[in-house]
């Protein structure tokens, strides 16, 4: 009988000794503050912000409550919410458009945009612009989208600092005067 306590308790203490070596808190600062080129894009919170102006959207109901075929939808977080060019009543043409206000100036590297889901009416081609005071605006380039479900990334050819953002639609997929889509925020990079 002894020898068995004197076994558990040798055991006991060397189970203790092995927990308590997986409970430190690392001192290694590449594991407590990474370097920034090595963390991914990261996306800004866009709950606060604002559409500045559009040039159409769908608010007669046509594709259903709000957010739904409103501006703001491209906002939201929700690939299944989405903005549509208006329809129910009425027909406009391109180059449509969509600007945002971020409210303050943020460092930008790129968009993250998606498609509406159903795959419809998805935007060909667009050009982004950039603007500090929402008149004066830069562009960024003109970027062919593909018509796909997941994420696109648009990347600008530098990170740039800008308070409002503008899309300007220039083609559709279907070749008519009417799309959509569910996402467009900017990205901020590490690297």
């Amino acid at each position: 009988m002894n020898i068995l306590n004197t076994y558990k308790s040798i055991f006991g203490a060397a189970i203790a000794l092995a927990l308590a070596a997986f409970t430190f808190v690392s001192c290694d600062e590449d594991l407590v503050y990474p370097e920034q080129s090595k963390l991914p894009p990261a996306t800004y919170n866009t709950s606060e912000w604002d559409i500045a102006a559009y040039s159409t959207q769908e608010d007669q109901d046509g594709e259903g409550p709000s957010p739904y075929g409103r501006a703001i939808a491209i906002l939201d977080g929700n690939t299944d919410t989405f903005w549509h060019s208006c329809w129910n009543g009425c027909t406009p043409t391109v180059p449509h458009f969509i600007s945002v206000d971020m409210k303050t100036e943020k460092e930008v590297a790129g968009f993250y945009l998606v498609q509406r889901q159903s795959l419809t009416r998805n935007i060909e081609s667009l050009e982004l612009l950039t603007s500090n005071d929402g008149s004066s605006w830069t562009s960024q380039g003109v970027y062919t989208l593909e018509k796909i479900k997941s994420q696109q990334v648009l990347e600008l050819n530098e990170t740039q600092t800008f308070r409002y953002y503008k899309m300007e639609i220039k083609s559709v997929f279907d070749g008519t005067n009417h799309a959509a889509l569910a996402e467009l925020v900017p990205y901020i990079s590490y690297n």
